[in-house]
């Protein structure tokens, strides 16, 4: 028998729990406040116990745009950005979230992998990645928003999606925001004095900002 709960929200019984550790979409606890309550002053007894269903963490889908045009080659630029979103990816396996990859190069704007649950291999992929050439930014962007809306068709329900753009900012014209939830710029612009476009794009979108030599 099901009872609601003004704080705790859907409480179960024994029998309810049951069920619901076999719906691999729900997961359940036992809540003690209730428990007692229910008991009283006499000992507890298994119909007593009264579990709580825990609604299912929001599926989460971490978008990586990678810039390797030219100017990342330079001063190991590209090398460490490889090295941030390697780190981004293996996070989001153990995590359990879902991950697309995207690179903007000399040779077009391309999907590396499409939105999928996270895999350590997809880290030979990244090794792979080579660099040179323009900078199709606003393109590699467009793709990523474009996958992201499929994504959370898909998905259905609350669902959030987080691009991480890593770029040194040096495209002729700023790129508008993707329609994503959060955005992180990082920043891979260490000139002296810096160029400061990738940080301005961070203020511009609302969107976090983190220099790339930052990054632990």
């Amino acid at each position: 028998m099901r009872r609601p709960h003004a704080e705790l929200g859907l409480l179960l019984t024994d029998d309810a729990a049951a069920s619901a550790w076999r719906d691999g979409a729900t997961r359940v606890r036992l809540d003690w406040p209730a428990t007692l309550a229910r008991k009283g002053p006499r000992s507890l007894r298994p119909a007593d116990l009264v579990w709580r269903a825990v609604a299912p963490e929001p599926a989460c889908l971490h978008v990586v745009v990678l810039d390797a045009s030219g100017s990342m080659l330079r001063r190991g630029r590209l090398a460490r950005a490889k090295a941030v979103a390697l780190a981004l990816l293996q996070r989001a396996a153990r995590c359990g979230h879902h991950v697309a990859l995207l690179l903007a190069s000399g040779q077009g704007a391309q999907v590396l992998q499409p939105p999928a649950p996270a895999r350590r291999a997809l880290g030979v992929t990244v090794r792979a990645v080579g660099g040179g050439g323009g900078t199709p930014l606003a393109a590699a962007l467009q793709r990523a928003e474009t996958l992201a809306k499929g994504w959370a068709r898909r998905v259905g329900g609350r669902a959030q999606r987080v691009l991480w753009l890593l770029t040194d900012g040096r495209v002729r014209q700023a790129p508008p925001r993707p329609a994503l939830e959060v955005c992180v710029v990082v920043d891979a612009d260490d000139d002296r004095p810096p160029l400061g476009q990738a940080r301005q794009w961070a203020q511009r979108w609302q969107a976090h900002h983190v220099a790339l030599n930052d990054w632990n």
